[in-house]
């Protein structure tokens, strides 16, 4: 019974992409029709010693894995409403092309959000899934940071949260360029969840604009974050695996 309820709750958190109710705020879009914003994903750790990757409901780590870019372009923008056309570049040299429409107040994925919001804004509303009574707590900006590009200096808003499903935890942390709304970095991870058959896996995945045609903003960090990111992960991956053999050895 546990296993069955396990795999409806996290289909219903991880498939649910337009249920969140709409927010009772005027929010202006800050991109335009022509916008353009090319991303790189990393996978950045993946640990399982039972479950298949990728994961059922989490097939998007495998986008992650073999994709070298994706690019979102503005296509129409329509009130509250993005819709982007996103193109796929994999490691196979082939590209894919996708049709995506965002909600900047209510959808649950969070490409885009307002623009020029302020610390403590709500920018999606806590809601109740209505068959199992999961909470979903409300997104709301946390303190700004400012990124450094090769262009200067840009603030970017922030929302870091953890989601309880079933006693599985998954971290999210968002950043949104301040002026546009558009998102600047993503990071998703999960240690020790459970699949159906309550096998457990671990991740961490990130995305990270890489660049963008908007006027006066050239996106290359001064310092690479995920390059450096990824470049630490793998030194303390291995200083541990090191550890582990040594400490089997005596």
């Amino acid at each position: 019974m546990k296993k069955t309820i396990l795999i409806v709750l996290l289909s219903v958190f991880l498939l649910s992409a337009m249920t969140v109710p709409a927010l009772s705020q005027d929010v202006t879009v800050g991109v335009s029709v022509g916008d353009t914003f090319k991303y790189v994903s990393t996978l950045v750790m993946w640990e399982s010693d039972a479950v298949a990757f990728p994961p059922t409901y989490l097939e998007w780590l495998q986008t992650y894995n073999e994709s070298d870019w994706m690019e979102y372009a503005v296509t129409g923008i329509d009130a509250e409403n993005v819709t982007f056309e996103v193109t796929t570049h994999w490691t196979n040299g082939t590209e894919t092309v996708a049709t995506m429409e965002e909600d900047i107040t209510s959808s649950q994925t969070m490409m885009v959000i307002g623009a020029n919001l302020e610390e403590g804004t709500e920018v999606r509303a806590a809601w109740t899934e209505p068959t199992w009574g999961i909470e979903y707590a409300a997104r709301i900006l946390e303190a700004p940071v400012t990124r450094e590009y090769e262009s200067g200096s840009r603030e970017a808003n922030v929302v870091i949260y953890d989601q309880d499903i079933f006693g599985n935890i998954f971290s999210y942390e968002y950043l949104f360029d301040k002026e546009t709304g558009i998102q600047v970095y993503y990071q998703n991870s999960a240690i020790d969840v459970m699949d159906m058959s309550s096998n457990t896996y671990s991740y961490n995945a990130t995305l990270e604009l890489v660049e963008t045609n908007v006027a006066d903003w050239t996106v290359i960090p001064e310092f690479p974050t995920g390059t450096v990111m990824l470049l630490i992960f793998i030194a303390v991956t291995v200083s541990i695996d090191l550890y582990r053999r040594k400490t089997l050895k005596h």
